[in-house]
């Protein structure tokens, strides 16, 4: 295997490693607070997106969100989903990304740097 398509199969092959590894999630929380006054239940609900290593992630997805009981509101939910869109996004860049840049710097710069040298082995005179 060439040394260039080593370096490219190399350095796609740990972005696409950090893609599988730390994954795109969403959350949502669920809070219950009843109003001291009123006696009314309030259910808050907030959201929240970012990245978690896989191990977490799928300990966290395991926890199953329990429906609260009428006698005990104040209970507090979490629920974690895996944001698909941005996962394969990212799975695509990667794939499509690798082949262009070995296309790139693997395949046409060489073929240029190497006409060059010909060329410029060629303008220099042979020595005495």
């Amino acid at each position: 295997m060439k040394r260039c398509t080593r370096k490219i199969l190399l350095i796609f092959g740990f972005l696409l490693l950090l893609v599988i590894v730390f994954i795109p999630y969403r959350s949502t929380h669920i809070k219950y607070q009843i109003d001291p006054h009123s006696f009314a239940s309030y259910k808050i609900t907030s959201q929240k997106s970012g990245y978690m290593f896989v191990i977490q992630y799928l300990k966290l997805r395991s926890q199953k969100m329990s429906v609260p009981q009428e006698s005990d509101p104040k209970v507090d939910h979490d629920s974690y989903v895996l944001n698909k869109i941005l996962f394969l996004a990212e799975l695509i860049i990667i794939m499509v990304l690798a082949p262009f840049d070995y296309f790139l710097f693997c395949v046409i710069l060489r073929k240029k740097s190497a006409s060059l040298s010909t060329q410029i082995n060629s303008e220099i005179p042979p020595d005495k």
